[in-house]
């Protein structure tokens, strides 16, 4: 990961606001962090970034509408597991990666699925095994399709 884009960026830190909101619950205090005035984040221990590297118009898009629309995300998530999962069963951290890259297969429909699902597989990789990795893959795979699908009917009524 040697030069990151501004919108790889805005991801990666959606998806860390998200798993600060479902173990906090506090949208305000998470803004105001990623607000703050420190002018640097750290990525791991090696890796500082600068905030005026993050395209904060599109974090800020992905992460409210995550937000907002969580309860119809979680939705999505509960309903395209299988039979002995639960959303409630899922790693946090894989939580939070699949319901921003929901918010975003939502948010931007025209963005080709095959970036938005390797951007997120990108990040999920920093934090778990390949069979977790295709897991998440499945997931929004299946997730994408349902939300194509329904889309496709309702443009064509």
């Amino acid at each position: 990961m040697n030069k990151v884009l501004p919108k790889t960026l805005s991801r990666y830190f959606a998806v860390q606001a998200a798993y600060n909101l479902i173990i906090s619950s506090d949208k305000d205090e998470i803004i105001d962090n990623f607000n703050s005035k420190s002018s640097s984040i750290f990525i791991d221990f090696d890796k500082k970034i600068k905030k005026s590297n993050i395209d904060k118009g599109f974090f800020l898009k992905i992460f409210n509408n995550f937000f907002y629309k969580k309860i119809n995300i979680d939705e999505l998530i509960s309903k395209n597991l299988n039979g002995k999962w639960k959303l409630a069963r899922l790693p946090l951290v894989i939580s939070a990666v699949l319901s921003v890259a929901i918010s975003e297969i939502i948010l931007f429909p025209k963005t080709s699925i095959k970036i938005i699902v390797s951007e997120y597989l990108e990040i999920a990789e920093s934090f778990h095994n390949v069979d977790e990795i295709k897991f998440i893959n499945a997931i929004l795979d299946k997730i994408y399709k349902e939300i194509h699908d329904e889309q496709q009917r309702i443009t064509n009524n």
